[in-house]
Order: C-alpha cells, then sequence, then structure tokens
C-alpha cells in the first residue's frame, strides 16, 4: 500500500456524502479514520463539500409552479395582444397619411381660387370702407365654409381620434 492511498477510503467518503458520518459509521472506521491522514482529509473535504452543497440548496429558493404557470400565461396573453394589435397600429398610420395627402390636395387644388378671392377682400379693405370689405369677406367664409369644416377636422379631430385610439392600447 503506497502513502497516497488507504483501502478504508472509499467507505470513509461513502458515509460522509450519504450524510452518516461519523455517527453511523462503526467505531473501528471512526478510530481509523482518525489515525489515517488520508481517511481524516478525505472526510474533512468530503464534509465541507456536502456541508456547502446542502446550504447552496437550501439558498436555491425553487420558485412556485404556480407561479410560473400564470407568468407565462400572462407573456403569452400581453405578446398575443400586441401582434393583434399591430395590423390596427399601422391601418391608423395609413389613416392619418391618408388624411394629411387629402388636405394637401384639397388646398393645392383651392389654393389659385382662395388667392383670387383674398386679393379681392385686401383690394376691397384698403379703400377703408368697411362695407365694401366685409361684403366680399362674408362671401368668401359663405362659399368655404364646408373647405373650412373639412381642414378643421383633418387638423383636430381626427389625430385626437388617433392620440385616443392609440392612448388605450
Amino acid at each position: 500500500m503506497s502513502a497516497y492511498e488507504c483501502e478504508f477510503e472509499s467507505e470513509v467518503l461513502a458515509l460522509t456524502l450519504q450524510g452518516r458520518w461519523p455517527d453511523g459509521a462503526e467505531p473501528q472506521l471512526r478510530e481509523h479514520a482518525r489515525e489515517c491522514a488520508i481517511c481524516g482529509d478525505a472526510a474533512a473535504i468530503a464534509g465541507a463539500m456536502e456541508d456547502a452543497r446542502q446550504e447552496s440548496y437550501a439558498a436555491a429558493a425553487p420558485a412556485d409552479s404556480g407561479r410560473v404557470w400564470r407568468q407565462a400565461q400572462l407573456r403569452a396573453r400581453l405578446e398575443a395582444a400586441e401582434a393583434a394589435n399591430r395590423p390596427m397600429a399601422a391601418a391608423q398610420v395609413l389613416a392619418l397619411v391618408c388624411a394629411v395627402a387629402v388636405l394637401t390636395v384639397s388646398l393645392r387644388a383651392s389654393a389659385a381660387w382662395l388667392g383670387g378671392a383674398l386679393d379681392r377682400v385686401a383690394t376691397a379693405a384698403s379703400g377703408l370702407d368697411l362695407g365694401a370689405w366685409l361684403a366680399p369677406a362674408a362671401k368668401l367664409a359663405g362659399e368655404h365654409v364646408a373647405l373650412a369644416v373639412a381642414a378643421a377636422a383633418v387638423l383636430c379631430v381626427i389625430p385626437a381620434a388617433a392620440y385616443l385610439a392609440m392612448g388605450r392600447d
């Protein structure tokens, strides 16, 4: 037998790892471990490692399975809601772009006509005759009520509706 091995070392290790060392060991094996440096070191090191393993196992608190299941269900619902809202958000952005495009096209189409009407109002206002100034202004306002309402709707109502719709998500 060499100085690096002992025939009882495996028994000492087995009892230590089973948690039965030194109380569950035979008295002769305990006496041998006190006298044999190899068996004593094996028992001490294996005991320390087993204690550290038990402490780390006790410190690691695995999550409750019900809680893990609820969190997985919540995550799945949120991901499904996000996936369902993507097309709606795209439709809202497309509607906003279309509304701005309609406003731009209508303003460009009526720009020449509106410019001529504003020139008539300005010409009437330059004479400082209040009656002559109010008549073309009232005529201009009467002719463009629909355009003014449409512009107000596009500039105010549609963005507000889009904001409120996106705010609910």
